[in-house]
This record gives C-alpha cells, structure tokens and sequence, in this order.
C-alpha cells in the first residue's frame, strides 16, 4: 500500500522541530487544497504565516504542483517561495527538479500534501518522505475526484500519525 510516512489533520499540525531532529531542511509543499483551496490564488494570512515561520525554521521551500503556469506563479510569488508547476505528479521529476532547484537531496526532503495517488505516490517514487494532510475543501480538478473515491478506501487502512 503507498503509505505516507505521517498523516495528520493540516499543514498546521506539523512539528518543525521534529522534523529537523529527522534531518528535513527541505519542505515540497503541493499548493491545490493542502495550502490554498483549489481554483485560490491567494494565501490566507494563515497560511503565510506558516510560511513565514517555516523560513524563519531555516526550511528550504518549494512548491511542487501540477497546477498550471500561471496561477501557480501567481501563488508562488504571493508566498515569496519558488515553484515547480505542472510537475505531472504522481511521476518523481517535478519533486527531483524542486530538489536540484534549493540544492537539497531526498534525504533532507520531506513532501507535504493532500493525496495520496499524486502527493505520496511522487514522493515513494523519489524516495523522499511524505506527510498527508487533510484536503482543505472538497472541490477539486475532475480527475482529483476520482482519486478521491480510491482514496477514501486506502484512507481508512490509515490512522493520523501525530508529530510530536
């Protein structure tokens, strides 16, 4: 079964200092409903919070998204962090290329995001860690929902993993 390493409610719920105790300086974050709803294009004041302190953790960023070019410049410009757009998840090149972009190695790396089929299924295949949160809304792109539907069945095989 594609398993994500943790699994926990939001972006939120994320441990900064466990990570760095794992070694992770590097954070592969997926934009449509793991920082912004889907269709967004701008960041709730929450969210660039998060962002914000993730730096301020000495976290090297980037975004990792299949969304297109432009909206996620426009996200990627909003939160001050780089972007890997149309990066064809669930395949491992847009996590690779983000890698070789913030000079990290998949050792350091953790990726963060709301699937299982395109977010944790990349990262297994990079060999990076993954953490799976909950999506932020429920509409999504037309073939996201019908993930969602496998999902949900692979889902209740999972139990949230705290980060503490």
């Amino acid at each position: 079964m594609i398993k994500p390493d943790y699994y926990v409610e939001t972006i939120y719920d994320i441990n900064f200092s466990l990570l760095h105790e794992l070694d992770i300086n590097t954070l592969l974050l997926d934009i449509d409903n793991t920082l912004v709803p889907f269709k967004t294009t701008v960041a709730d004041d929450d969210i660039v919070t998060w962002i914000n302190m993730a730096k301020s953790h000495n976290f090297k960023l980037c975004l990792v998204s299949n969304a297109y070019p432009r909206r996620a410049q426009i996200i990627s410009g909003n939160l001050g962090i780089p972007v890997i757009y149309m990066a064809k998840k669930p395949f491992k090149k847009g996590l690779i290329d983000a890698l070789i972009l913030l000079d990290s190695n998949k050792d350091q790396a953790i990726m963060i995001g709301d699937q299982i089929l395109t977010d944790v299924m990349a990262s297994k295949l990079a060999g990076i860690r993954s953490i799976l949160v909950e999506p932020l809304t429920k509409s999504d792109f037309i073939m996201t929902k019908f993930y969602r539907l496998i999902e949900f069945f692979l889902k209740k095989k999972l139990e949230k993993k705290e980060m503490k």
